[in-house]
């Protein structure tokens, strides 16, 4: 489930390309290491990282030339997924817990393991996506169960969503163990839209 050394080296170019109008990345099947960029292109787009052009090589946008075999351009969750990768590693302080929780929405319990990577995901500067007022209410609610390194929280279906999503970036830039904790815990495999 983790992306490989060279899955995040295009992903990483992807949002350089995404810096420059259009914003599209072109490769080759023929180039010398061709075959292992249109893998891993391939790969991203799979996990909706980043997005391929539909239209024919005679239609794609930019620059053409021989044997170009696809064009990309990197997605949102692309970026938040390199912008996460590179929170991954910095300790967030911990928020201060809520003292009461809405006794109608959905009871769960979080390790730290699954707690740390929600709010490493907070920390992330200029997040302008939807899942973070999501996931900063949980953060927000949740509270520590005494005794254990485990968190107690009331969630909506969305917020419960919005963990899983963040619990899958953490998939793919570390460990899937927390996201595949998660899902058997909590439901089915969250996947981005598309």
């Amino acid at each position: 489930m983790s992306l490989l050394p060279d899955q995040w080296s295009l992903l990483e170019e992807l949002a350089a390309a995404h810096a420059r109008a259009p914003g599209w990345l072109h490769g080759g099947h023929d180039e010398g290491d061709g075959r292992r960029r249109t893998s891993a292109v391939q790969a991203l787009a799979r996990e909706s990282l980043c997005e391929l052009a539909s239209a024919g090589p005679e239609d794609l946008p930019g620059p053409r030339g021989e044997g170009t075999g696809w064009a990309a351009r990197i997605t949102a969750d692309g970026v938040l997924a390199l912008q996460y990768r590179c929170r991954r590693d910095q300790p967030v302080p911990a928020p201060r817990p809520a003292e009461v929780a809405d006794p109608a929405l959905v009871p769960l319990e979080l390790l730290d393991s699954e707690m740390e990577p929600l709010r490493r995901f907070l920390a992330i500067p200029g997040l302008g996506d939807a899942r973070l007022v999501l996931v900063r209410d949980v953060v927000e609610q949740a509270w520590a169960v005494p005794g254990g390194r485990r968190w107690q929280v009331t969630a909506t279906p969305e917020q419960v969503e919005a963990i899983g999503f963040v619990l899958r970036l953490e998939a793919l830039a570390g460990t899937a163990r927390a996201w595949h904790r998660f899902l058997r815990e909590y439901g089915p495999p969250i996947r981005p839209a598309r």
